[in-house]
């Protein structure tokens, strides 16, 4: 055992590169993020990946970067965010996807970490040791023990650290991820100990978390203590979505009632410094006299009392403020909080300069005995107000968050099991987070898809709308993909779950909302460099006010306009009023309000685009589908329904009727057949021609000459399903579907042969052996290139069935056509409405681009409304990107939408790639828009959006830039 664990840990080992992500605290604009993202990166480059290094602001501080473990560890990288003022909590790290395994090809075993808390009622320490006897174990450690007051014990292992803001609670990480299994053993069994929670890690590949858990509640040791408690052990995913969503939300809340604290707080001392300095000391009468009378030593009442409350408003609800303008200068990324720090404490500064030259000119007789007015109440209130917006801030920011805490809620909390390890259970309820892979479990109507699965039996329709945005139910039987979170309607099912946690749909949606949300827009750029410069602006911008208002007040220059000022009735004079405007220019001015709206506009925008079906990977294709001005389509899959049904089947000779008839005999040519092909081509006016070639050839040639084209056709398919057994290709499977219905087929009448050579030429065609005999199918390129012979009439035949609309292929033997194959893939409903609102009501131009032929194409084309100068056809996939380049060079900003593996270069090419959602995975993966519910008509819904949310950007910009451009200067004066 000790061995296996050995190798098993140390395989786990080679992979060195983690990713890490911290919740971070104390970041409230985009100068922040950029401290926090420079300060990461100033670590040793070898040891952190810059590309990798992600700050985002909304809808939660989070940091995420990979890095090397065995030259950092994650309690270095909180080191280095705490160093510039920000507090930072590790909330997850896990082996780095993509990571380089050893050659043992461990970086699987690494890949497939999963880490649960699992919380236990008593013993908790027995339950350490029982898990830690497990093989597929990576660590098991006690994080926290009830009634110990202890935060962890040495388990051996890893677990995760805590870090908040200049306290650490370290959790007793190794430097390396696994050193446990070069320590002896624990092999004392432990006495009884109260319950606690653990922090295990396991290879989900190598034991299932339900087999753990029983295994827990089964062991004799355990068992003997008296159990894990009343209660059955409580499990939950470190990082699963739901997990992490109410851990975020938890946060958000800790946040939200921190700035109400601290503004409650800052209210209750501003509050009487307001009351008395602007209102009480204002009544005529005893009130008034009681606070401009002396207290001590020439201070007043008035003075002493709103000091005494500045004061705390000041220094502890100010606190913040100071500290991050220590670190700003630190990292020279000045803030709004040193334009906050900068203001109050000149007005507080200020205020007691004022008292004391009161005092002092009071205690020696100087003066008229007139008092400055001290402001006090102006540096109270204004930590008191930014506070407030704070507070507002952090609610706002928590409501933009409501598309993934929506999602993550559609999940249920419990699954019905009847059926594990192939074998039927009583049925029970488990916790989702208990699920293993090839669990059956019982959904009944009204009740939520736990995980995504296969339906095993029975038969429902589907609410899948909070994914897809499609209203229309969609029926489900057996064998049919199931998504969990969405609702089964009415009739029960039994299913089989396929995916767990993070990789379920629901999990995959999230994690692109999220990045969607993380990620900047080019827009944001500009924003940022301006929020940069904005606060060295405003510091010369103040020093400018007070030294022109100083000079003009002091210089002469003004003696008669000012003299109408009442400034120094209300206790200012020359030189005091220059800096109450100063004091004005330095509070008023707002970076965050730049630095937010972009973030909050892209978070709303896309978190609307999910619940509506349209996922978008972020700023950079948002902003670029609102500038979109050309619209290419691919035909296959995404115009059309991509299932090519064959429609016509031309006969060209009769050559292999009896070619597999077991003796070798080829039955002799007939000419016939050739003149009957010829003579039916030769009358394109005739309607009927084809559905007389296509089933039966001819139906007043004789009982013989049926026999013949009959076995004809069957022996082509035959061969053509022979040929494409195997292939995803959409006209493959019209091939296998057609052979089917003669009862060819792997499990039919007529059992297709294994193929010799297969061959596949992208946008070409197949060629293979079958029985001896070679096989050629596709298009006239794949007849040039193999200097096939074409049987008279082929290309004729090719170009009656492209005339219609169809796809054309020719199946060649040996060397010489034998019949040309007419298939049609219908239009999609919507590609007509789709294409006609691009063009008219959003004036984008359209385009299709096809590697079928112009003929097929122009009739699919012209159905639809795409005008004939734009389709362009007989193209390959690596052409493909060829005309998207062509038509940006045209200065189009170009769109490109498709949904299979070729259409992948064009999609990375076009400015902004959209899939559809029904697509391949790699189709998806290049994409920047995906379109999950496959309509068409989501098109307009993206781009139409992505235009809505530019111009909500541009309002938030406008309206912060207008704000200080117009607020600054009447805080100096100018009005």
């Amino acid at each position: 055992h000790r061995l296996h664990r050995m190798i098993t840990t140390a395989a786990a080992a080679t992979t060195t590169r983690r990713t890490a992500r911290y919740a971070l605290e104390g970041l409230t604009c985009a100068t922040c993020v950029e401290s926090v993202r420079n300060a990461v990166l100033g670590i040793r480059q070898d040891s952190i990946d810059a590309a990798s290094v992600v700050v985002t602001l909304l809808p939660d501080p989070i940091l995420a970067v990979d890095f090397d473990s065995a030259k950092l560890t994650e309690d270095d990288i909180a080191e280095v965010v705490e160093s510039v003022g920000f507090g930072a909590t590790l909330l997850s790290s896990t082996p780095t996807r993509g990571a380089d395994a050893g050659a043992s090809g461990s970086g699987d075993d690494a890949m497939r970490e999963r880490t649960l808390y699992i919380t236990v009622a008593q013993n908790v320490q027995a339950a350490r040791f029982v898990f830690d006897k497990q093989d597929a174990v990576l660590s098991a450690v006690v994080t926290e023990q009830l009634g110990c007051g202890k935060r962890t014990t040495t388990g051996g292992g890893r677990i995760l650290q805590i870090r908040t803001r200049r306290t650490k609670r370290r959790l007793d990480r190794s430097s390396s991820m696994h050193d446990g299994a070069d320590k002896e053993e624990d092999t004392h069994a432990p006495a009884y100990s109260p319950g606690g929670t653990l922090c295990v890690t396991y290879l989900d590949h190598q034991i299932g978390i339900r087999t753990l858990i029983d295994s827990l509640e089964s062991d004799s040791l355990v068992q003997s203590l008296g159990g894990t408690g009343d209660m059955p052990p409580e499990v939950v995913d470190a990082l699963g979505y739901r997990s992490k969503q109410r851990s975020s939300d938890k946060r958000r809340r800790m946040e939200i009632r921190r700035w109400r604290n601290e503004f409650v707080f800052a209210l209750a001392f501003s509050l009487p410094v307001f009351c008395i300095s602007m209102i009480f000391v204002r009544i005529p009468g005893r009130l008034s006299q009681a606070f401009h009378s002396i207290a001590f030593k020439g201070v007043t009442w008035e003075e002493f009392l709103t000091w005494l409350f500045a004061t705390p408003v000041q220094f502890i609800s100010g606190f913040r403020f100071y500290r991050d303008s220590y670190y700003s200068l630190k990292t020279r990324r000045l803030g709004m909080s040193f334009l906050i720090m900068m203001g109050t404490t000149a007005a507080y500064g200020y205020s007691v300069a004022v008292v004391l030259y009161n005092a002092y000119q009071y205690n020696h007789g100087l003066g008229d005995g007139s008092r400055l007015m001290q402001a006090f109440e102006s540096s109270s209130l204004l930590i008191a107000f930014v506070l407030l917006g704070k507070y507002l801030e952090s609610k706002a920011k928590s409501r933009t968050s409501k598309a993934v805490s929506s999602l993550a809620e559609m999940s249920p909390d419990v699954a019905t099991l009847v059926g594990e390890n192939g074998e039927q259970v009583p049925e029970r309820s488990v916790p989702v987070a208990l699920l293993q892979q090839g669990d059956v479990l019982l959904v009944r109507p009204g009740q939520k898809i736990p995980t995504d699965g296969v339906v095993k039996s029975g038969y429902t329709s589907i609410d899948e709308s909070m994914l897809t945005g499609e209203s229309m139910p969609v029926g489900k039987g057996t064998g049919d993909n199931v998504i969990g979170g969405t609702i089964n309607l009415n009739g029960s099912i039994q299913m089989e779950a396929t995916m767990l946690g993070e990789d379920t749909t629901l999990a995959q949606i999230i994690r692109l909302v999220e990045s969607a949300q993380s990620s900047k827009a080019p827009i944001q750029e500009v924003a940022d460099r301006i929020a940069s410069k904005f606060v060295p602006f405003v510091l010369t911008f103040a020093i400018a006010t007070f030294v022109v208002w100083a000079a003009l007040l002091n210089s002469g220059a003004i003696d008669d306009v000012k003299k109408t000022w009442p400034y120094q009735q209300q206790g200012f004079n020359d030189w005091t009023l220059p800096l109450l405007f100063t004091i004005s220019v330095l509070v008023i001015a707002c970076p965050c309000a730049l630095g937010l709206a972009t973030p909050t506009a892209v978070m709303v925008g896309t978190g609307v685009a999910a619940r509506l079906g349209v996922l978008i990977k972020g700023g950079e294709p948002l902003e670029t589908a609102k500038r979109v001005t050309a619209v290419v389509f691919d035909k296959t899959g995404t115009l059309t329904e991509g299932r090519p049904v064959v429609q016509d089947i031309l006969i060209l000779s009769t050559r292999c009727a009896d070619l597999m008839n077991g003796h070798g005999k080829k039955f002799a040519e007939e000419e016939f057949h050739d003149n009957t092909m010829k003579s039916h081509l030769s009358s394109p006016t005739s309607s009927s021609c084809c559905s007389t070639i296509s089933d039966d050839l001819t139906e007043n040639s004789g009982t013989t000459t049926n026999a013949v084209s009959k076995r004809t056709r069957e022996n082509i398919l035959f061969f053509a399903a022979c040929a494409e057994k195997g292939s995803e290709h959409p006209l493959a499977k019209a091939i296998l579907a057609k052979a089917a219905e003669y009862g060819i087929g792997d499990g039919l009448d007529r059992p297709l042969m294994q193929v010799e050579d297969f061959s596949a030429e992208t946008g070409t065609g197949v060629s293979c052996t079958v029985g001896g005999n070679a096989i050629h199918i596709g298009n006239r390129r794949c007849l040039l290139t193999n200097s096939i012979e074409a049987s008279p009439g082929t290309y004729d035949a090719m170009e009656f069935l492209e005339s219609k609309g169809q796809t054309a292929i020719a199946v060649s033997l040996n060397g010489r056509t034998e019949c040309v194959i007419g298939m049609i893939d219908k239009e999609k409903d919507s590609a007509a409405l789709t294409v006609n609102v691009l063009q008219e009501a959003m004036k984008i131009k359209t385009y299709m681009l096809t590697g079928d032929n112009i003929r097929t194409a122009s009739v699919i084309a012209r159905d639809i409304g795409i005008p004939p100068e734009n389709i362009i056809a007989g193209v390959l996939p690596e052409g493909k990107v060829d005309c998207v380049n062509r038509l940006q060079q045209e200065g189009l900003c170009v769109a490109m939408i498709g949904d299979g593996v070729n259409d992948s270069p064009a999609l990375a090419q076009a400015d902004v790639g959209i899939a559809i959602g029904a697509g391949t995975d790699v189709a998806i993966e290049t994409a920047g828009i995906v379109l999950v519910n496959s309509k068409l008509t989501d098109v307009i819904l993206a781009i139409d959006l992505a235009r809505t949310i530019y111009r909500r950007i541009r309002l938030n910009l406008g309206f912060s830039l207008g704000y200080n451009t117009l607020g600054i200067p009447v805080a100096a004066g100018v009005l």
